[in-house]
């Protein structure tokens, strides 16, 4: 149960930490997957309340399972959006990434900043860092290699 726990703060970090760019979004799922845990932040209580009175006056206590579970269902989707973030954000890199990281890097270095380099370990965590610290400390004109 700790690690599900370490795993949703992990995902919750990791999707705060995230650039809101739309650039990325071509690229990655990750702005997908966190616009939907926010949608469902708001929504889901709602829908899950509604998804039981529906079951419950049209089916009558006989549906009382299935609108439970129903409404579990959608109470569960945004700790699973969590999860997968979680997971995504202690994945290892992949060598063209770690490559196109170390370019963003680059011109980071090239503005004048300090920023660690890029281990052949480095994790999607490590790459929202950097991508969140190039987009906010570089000028507007950022150019993704």
């Amino acid at each position: 149960m700790q690690d599900i726990k370490t795993l949703i703060d992990q995902g919750r970090q990791y999707q705060e930490l995230w650039p809101k760019q739309k650039a990325l979004a071509v690229i990655f799922p990750e702005p997908k997957i966190i616009a939907l845990c926010q949608l469902l932040q708001k929504t889901a209580p709602m829908i899950a309340c509604m998804s039981f009175v529906v079951h419950f006056l049209y089916f009558g206590n006989e549906g009382i399972p299935r609108a439970l579970a129903m409404s579990l269902l959608v109470l569960s989707m945004q700790y699973q959006g969590l999860i997968w973030l979680g997971l995504r954000s202690k994945q290892t890199l992949t060598m063209g990434l770690i490559s196109w990281c170390s370019d963003v890097r680059q011109q980071m270095v090239n503005a004048g900043m300090y920023v660690k380099p890029m281990t052949p370990t480095a994790c999607y965590m490590d790459m929202a860092q950097l991508l969140s610290d190039a987009y906010s400390k570089l000028n507007k004109a950022f150019d993704l290699p």
